[in-house]
C-alpha cells in the first residue's frame, strides 16, 4: 500500500517537472516581456536629426558606436568644397634695363669739333643794372675792349647776372676790365640746371690781379652766372667791365628730350649711332663718345651712355633711356568767320590849302 502511494507521488513529480519544462520552452520562443520599473523616470526620447550632419574634422572616436546605443547612426554626408574662381593674371610691367657698369661698355668716338662759342647762348638778366649813359650791358659782348659796361658801386654790392638759353659747361671765364691797374673784388656764383639756388664757386674778395682775370670753373650744366662786385675803393667805386669771354661747350636737340638736371637723354627706340649724333647740336669745343653694350656696338639703346668731354677737368656722362615722344600738336580746323566790314562813313572832302605847307623843324 505504501509502495503504491510512493510510486504515484514520484509519477506526479515527474509529470510536474515535464510540465514546467514545456512552459519554460514556450516562454523562450515567445515575445520578450516588457520590463517593469519601480519609481524610475525614463529620459525623454531624442529626435533623430533629419538634416545631414556635417562631421568634417570629427575624429572617429567621437562618433557613436552602434554597439553602445540603440539609435541609428546618421550617414555622414561630405560637404562640398567651393571651387576657387580663377584670378586674372596681371599684365607684366615693363622693367627698365639695368644700368651696366661703365667699365663694361664699349666706347666709340663720334664727334670732336670746336664749333661756335657758348657766349652766343648768353643773355643778361633784366634785374642787372643797365649801366651809366652809353656804357650799357651790351658792351660786354661786342668784342671791343674799348667799350665797356659801367656802374657806380654804392654801399650795396652790385650784381650782374648772365643767363643762358641752353645749359652750358663752362671751363673758363676770361674777364677784361676797362681801367688798367685797377683791382676788382668780386665773387662768382652759378645756378645749375634744375635748381633755383645760386652756389658760390669762386671768391675773389681778396683779388690782386688787374686788367684781366681768368676764372676757371670747370663746371656744368649751368643756366646762370652771377657776379657780385664788392667795394672797389682803391681808385674809385666805378665798375668798368669791358668784355667777358667764355670757354666751354653746350649741347641740345630738337629731336630728343634732354633732362639736364638728371643727366638723361630720352630716345623713342633703338637708333643708329650716326643718326643719334646727327640729331644733337653742339656748341663750343666738345668731344662726344657713345658707350655701347658689347652685343650692340653701333646701336644706341636704353643701356647706352653719352660721354661729353672738354678736357680732363671738364667732362660729363648722360644715360640714354627709352621714352615715347610726345605727339605733335594738331591744328584745329579753321572755321569761317563772317567778315564784318567797318561801317561806311560819308566821304569828306579834304580842306584846300591856300598857303605853303609848314613842315616840323626836325623833318630834315
Amino acid at each position: 500500500m505504501r509502495s503504491d502511494i510512493r510510486n504515484k507521488f514520484r509519477l506526479a513529480a515527474a509529470i510536474l517537472s515535464l510540465l514546467l519544462l514545456f512552459i519554460s520552452a514556450g516562454c523562450m520562443n515567445g515575445a520578450e516581456p516588457e520590463p517593469t520599473f519601480r519609481n524610475v523616470t525614463l529620459p525623454p526620447e531624442t529626435e533623430t536629426p533629419s538634416e545631414p550632419v556635417n562631421t568634417d574634422n570629427v575624429p572617429e572616436s567621437a562618433l557613436p558606436s552602434p554597439e553602445n546605443t540603440g539609435t541609428p547612426v546618421p550617414t555622414v554626408v561630405p560637404t562640398e568644397t567651393p571651387t576657387a574662381e580663377p584670378t586674372a593674371t596681371p599684365e607684366p610691367t615693363e622693367v627698365p634695363t639695368e644700368r651696366p657698369d661703365t667699365e663694361t661698355l664699349k666706347f666709340r668716338d663720334y664727334y670732336d669739333k670746336d664749333k661756335g662759342n657758348i657766349r652766343t647762348l648768353c643773355g643778361i638778366s633784366p634785374d642787372s643794372p643797365e649801366g651809366y649813359r652809353d656804357h650799357v650791358l651790351a658792351n660786354l659782348f661786342d668784342n671791343d675792349e674799348r667799350s665797356y659796361w659801367s656802374y657806380l658801386n654804392s654801399t650795396l654790392d652790385v650784381q650782374l647776372t648772365l643767363d643762358f638759353s641752353t645749359p652750358v659747361y663752362i671751363a673758363q671765364l676770361d674777364n677784361w676790365w676797362y681801367t688798367l691797374n685797377k683791382v676788382y673784388y668780386y665773387e662768382l656764383a652759378v645756378r645749375y640746371a634744375g635748381s633755383d639756388e645760386f652756389v658760390t664757386v669762386l671768391d675773389r674778395s681778396k683779388n690782386t690781379s688787374s686788367d684781366e682775370t681768368q676764372d676757371n670753373l670747370n663746371s656744368g650744366p649751368i643756366v646762370s652766372v652771377r657776379y657780385t662786385f664788392f667795394d672797389n675803393s682803391l681808385l674809385n667805386k666805378w665798375v668798368q667791365f669791358a668784355e667777358v669771354y667764355m670757354k666751354g661747350f653746350a649741347f641740345s636737340s630738337e629731336t630728343y628730350e634732354i633732362d639736364y638736371a638728371n643727366k638723361i637723354v630720352y630716345i623713342p627706340e633703338a637708333v643708329d649711332a650716326d643718326t643719334f649724333i646727327a640729331a644733337i647740336e653742339f656748341t663750343g669745343k666738345c668731344k662726344a663718345s657713345i658707350g655701347f653694350m658689347p652685343d650692340s656696338v653701333g646701336t644706341v639703346t636704353d643701356a647706352s651712355v653719352l660721354r661729353l668731354t672738354y678736357n680732363k677737368y671738364l667732362n660729363d656722362e648722360y644715360q640714354v633711356r627709352y621714352k615715347a615722344l610726345a605727339p605733335a600738336p594738331t591744328e584745329a580746323p579753321a572755321t569761317d568767320v563772317p567778315e564784318t566790314g567797318a561801317p561806311e562813313t560819308a566821304a569828306t572832302e579834304a580842306p584846300k590849302h591856300t598857303g605853303p605847307i609848314e613842315l616840323p623843324d626836325d623833318q630834315f
